[in-house]
């Protein structure tokens, strides 16, 4: 192959090329001092993309054993359960959390059971989001979110007792919804749908 001169080529350019096509570098260095050869530096080295890599037979063994690792991870790291609770259901979706001036869309799996709601980090084994189930005293699905707020899709709104507000979102509202009605209509307890819109100010719950 021969070198090509591209003096229109952006640093972009030059990143692509070597994830693409890939960047061999072999280099010997000696260190000398005086005259005297010191320290010697033999360097091989390959950067690449992982499919290029893959495609020349490099790295498929390390490749292969971390997708196991990482898939054996993710599988073991489940809500931990509290004696004799059974999961009812399981979606992924997220909570709004408010940390003095941090704001965010903290991000999980819901678990609902008989006795509880829980947002759960499997990454890191975190729980985002609790809240027993008579805890909950209203439950409203709220469409009217501004852009600046991460407002993508509607929100469930939970009241959760003086005046607290959590917001929760998922792809599978519905579900959710209808499934905490039942849980909570089971325990005898008749959620309100006016779930009030809090001013800025108000207090949210936060994980």
């Amino acid at each position: 192959m021969e070198p090509q001169r591209d003096t229109h080529a952006t640093l972009v350019d030059l990143l692509d090329r070597v994830l693409d096509r890939g960047l061999v570098i072999h280099a010997d260095l000696i260190v000398s001092v005086a005259g005297i050869p010191l320290i010697g530096v033999n360097l091989r080295a390959a950067l690449a993309g992982m499919e290029t890599m893959l495609q020349y037979g490099i790295m498929q063994a390390w490749d292969e054993r971390t997708r196991a690792w990482e898939q054996q991870h993710r599988d073991r790291q489940e809500a931990a359960l509290l004696q004799g609770e059974e999961v009812i259901l399981k979606v992924p979706g997220a909570c709004y959390a408010t940390e003095g001036m941090f704001a965010a869309w903290r991000y999980g799996r819901f678990y609902l059971t008989p006795k509880r709601l829980c947002l759960h980090h499997g990454g890191f084994d975190e729980v985002l989001f609790e809240a027993p189930l008579d805890h909950i005293k209203g439950m409203m699905i709220h469409e009217n979110i501004s852009e600046a707020e991460g407002g993508d899709q509607p929100e469930l709104w939970l009241l959760l007792g003086e005046e607290k507000i959590a917001r929760l979102k998922t792809s599978d509202l519905d579900p959710l919804r209808q499934a905490i009605d039942k849980c909570t209509g089971d325990l005898g307890i008749h959620l309100t749908e006016e779930v009030y819109v809090p001013p800025s100010d108000a207090p949210m719950v936060t994980p």
